[in-house]
């Protein structure tokens, strides 16, 4: 029987992100894209203000998670001024033991298999999530699209219908793990 893999935040903040070439960013995508189709990384996003990036990943422990870092092209061009990395259900706030990544919680009486049947959310549902996730207000949103902040709103009520959330806050732990990468 194998090891349980464990979620970890890894957040590399960029010495200086205008620095940050291109062939590099592609290289990182690259880097990361298979790792991404074995289910190792699950989630990943630039920081809204792009000084950084952070990435979702599931492995056995921390040391696994620092050696995956290490080839990351930003740390191998020293692009990376601090890398950080945390076990992801300490983030959440999801008590130890319980699996986080992948976890869809059945409503009362819902079977586990019915709420991941729940409607998906379509792509731009998909990318207004990613910008909450990012730290972005509603009025940034709507700038952003170039619409209204009551358009966003409606956005967001059906983004919080679908996962079955009530706030902001609940939105990290509600997200599907096969939509959170930009990959």
């Amino acid at each position: 029987m194998g090891i349980s893999p464990v979620a970890f935040a890894v957040e590399l903040t960029f010495r200086d992100a205008r620095q940050v070439r291109r062939s590099i960013h592609l290289a990182h995508r690259e880097y990361w894209r298979p790792l991404a189709e074995q289910g190792v990384l699950v989630g990943t996003g630039p920081w809204a203000d792009g000084s950084g990036v952070l990435l979702i990943c599931q492995v056995p422990d921390e040391a696994a998670a620092r050696d995956l870092v290490r080839g990351d092209p930003y740390v191998r061009s020293q692009s990376v001024a601090e890398v950080r990395i945390r076990q992801w259900h300490v983030l959440l706030g999801v008590p130890e033991g319980e699996r986080v990544p992948g976890m869809v919680r059945p409503r009362d009486g819902q079977s586990a298999e019915a709420a991941r049947s729940r409607e998906p959310l379509t792509p731009h549902e998909h990318r207004i999530a990613l910008m909450m996730l990012e730290g972005m207000t509603n009025r940034q949103i709507a700038e952003h699209f170039s619409v209204s902040t009551r358009a966003v709103e409606l956005h967001i009520t059906r983004i919080y219908r679908k996962l079955d959330i009530g706030r902001r806050a609940q939105l990290a732990a509600a997200m599907p793990w096969g939509q959170r990468s930009y990959l």
